[in-house]
């Protein structure tokens, strides 16, 4: 391994900038995803990107990331920032509602910097990788995990080859599509390298509203970290193991993992946490055997953090080991008050289970977040009413109501085509909170028939007295204050439907 490269100062096109191998780009698009309630969303690293710069460097290159999201640019301020570089490769990485912004950002790089080449990685580009590359101005599309391919696609452009055989990477030839399949993963997480917190402006990242509702609302000092990669579940409507290929986890060990919480702590004053797992709990001894580390490294009182668990992964005994390490929030997939709902979307799980589970994470005194899903396939009014009842009842400190999205790479997009079901035109308009957000329709519900439930449902939660008073009797009236005003003030303006 070597030592991490100096960046230094080249050429480029008659004027200096800084030489770099790669140069990896999160693009941003907060006001598209949000709009008018921008300045609620968190505001996280890009932690794909930044563990590749750590994998990418270990090698001898060198790399750099611009964070456009953090910044608050749109591509036009991006590519001046771009412009300030010699690179060998520009990278992005982009979920689908991130793609219209990484589009822009590619055709000011071919426009402006054309002999540069460029890729694309993430969940998108893995789903659709002949569509990307016919849409996108970009010269090479990864699909799969982009660590060994990004590797070699460098190693072969810092030699001046041409030959790009690379598994993982697909590209144009003679207009062409030349596809190499999916990549190789890392089967063992331990020999990846930290992710590279140095490239990133680690001050300029919040967390979420609700994760800071113990500390006045302090939302820096926060951080995403991950435990293990992919998922062993096959829910229909989720996109998570496009990039994978297939269902399954790998683990980093417990050591590692509180390694890298130490540093996070230590050299980057962190408090807030966010484990990015899709199912933390998913191997309730490995759980054990981190919160075991953190609290015999006396990090559990330093560390608030949060996680997703399925409802059948969570028991007294574990929630409460979680809590004494830090753990003050668990979010989990209810998705739907309706058994048969719940069966046709393949969750495994039953509403007795919801409530059991959720008994089991408040005893142990972790507040949790219901994540509820409205208009999936065999939903109608009746059971979307059922699904807000379910969660009025549970009551739980948060609620998410997102609304069933197509993305490319799951079942559902496969199906919204069969049936000639709209799909969105534009990739912002799958965000759940885009104005015009164009969720999937079923047999029973039009989109603006979900998007209309949705809304209304999240003003009937958040308005109740019932939850109110559990939030002003929890975290005090200065939170339920900043919930009133601050996120009960703020309204969605759909174009699908008028008010």
């Amino acid at each position: 391994m070597k030592g991490i490269p100096e960046l230094e100062i080249g050429t480029y096109e008659g004027y200096m900038g800084i030489k770099v191998d790669l140069l990896l780009i999160n693009p941003g698009n907060r006001l598209e995803q949000f709009a008018n309630l921008n300045e609620l969303a968190t505001v996280a690293q890009p932690l794909g990107l930044a563990m590749i710069a750590g994998f990418i460097r270990q090698y001898g290159f060198s790399v750099a990331i611009i964070d456009a999201e953090a910044n608050f640019w749109i591509p036009e301020q991006t590519i001046q920032e771009i412009e300030k570089y010699e690179p060998l490769l520009i990278g992005v990485s982009a979920f689908t509602t991130k793609m219209t912004a990484a589009g822009k950002i590619f055709k000011l790089i071919r426009e402006k910097m054309p002999g540069v080449k460029t890729i694309i990685g993430g969940h998108h580009a893995s789903a659709i990788p002949e569509r990307t590359l016919r849409e996108e101005a970009v010269d090479f599309v990864i699909q799969g995990e982009g660590y060994y391919p990004t590797l070699e696609l460098l190693t072969a452009l810092k030699k001046k080859q041409n030959d790009f055989n690379i598994k993982g990477i697909w590209y144009l030839e003679n207009n062409k599509i030349v596809g190499n399949g999916h990549s190789e993963i890392i089967t063992n997480l331990d020999e990846l390298p930290f992710a590279a917190w140095d490239l990133l402006q680690m001050e300029k990242y919040k967390t979420h509203h609700w994760h800071a509702w113990d500390y006045n609302l302090r939302q820096t000092n926060f951080s995403l970290l991950y435990t293990s990669l992919g998922c062993p579940f096959n829910c229909d409507y989720c996109s998570v193991n496009v990039v994978y290929g297939k269902r399954g986890s790998r683990f980093r060990s417990a050591a590692r993992v509180v390694k890298e919480i130490e540093l996070l702590v230590d050299k980057y004053k962190i408090q807030h946490i966010e484990l990015i797992d899709d199912t933390f709990t998913i191997n309730p001894k490995r759980v054990e055997e981190i919160c075991d580390q953190i609290i015999s490294h006396n990090l559990g009182d330093k560390i608030n953090i949060w996680c997703f668990a399925r409802t059948d992964t969570v028991s007294e005994h574990l929630m409460s080991k979680m809590k004494r390490a830090g753990v003050n929030w668990v979010f989990m997939g209810f998705e739907s008050g309706s058994e048969i709902v719940l069966k046709d979307v393949h969750k495994k799980q039953t509403v007795e289970q919801i409530k059991k589970a959720t008994d089991i994470v408040h005893n142990a005194g972790i507040h949790i977040g219901g994540n509820y899903v409205f208009g999936l396939p065999n939903d109608t009014h009746e059971t979307m009413r059922i699904t807000l009842d379910l969660a009025k009842e549970l009551n739980t400190e948060y609620a998410n109501f997102f609304i069933h999205m197509p993305y490319p790479g799951t079942r559902f997009h496969e199906l919204s085509k069969e049936k000639g079901y709209p799909l969105p035109e534009k990739w912002g308009q799958y965000g759940f909170f885009a104005p015009d957000a164009l969720p999937m329709r079923n047999e029973a519900l039009s989109a603006e028939d979900i998007l209309r439930f949705r809304d209304n449902a999240f003003k009937e939660y958040f308005n109740s007295e019932k939850y109110q008073a559990m939030v002003k009797n929890k975290f005090g009236q200065n939170i339920l204050d900043f919930l009133k005003n601050k996120v009960l003030s703020k309204e969605i303006k759909r174009t699908r439907y008028t008010k």
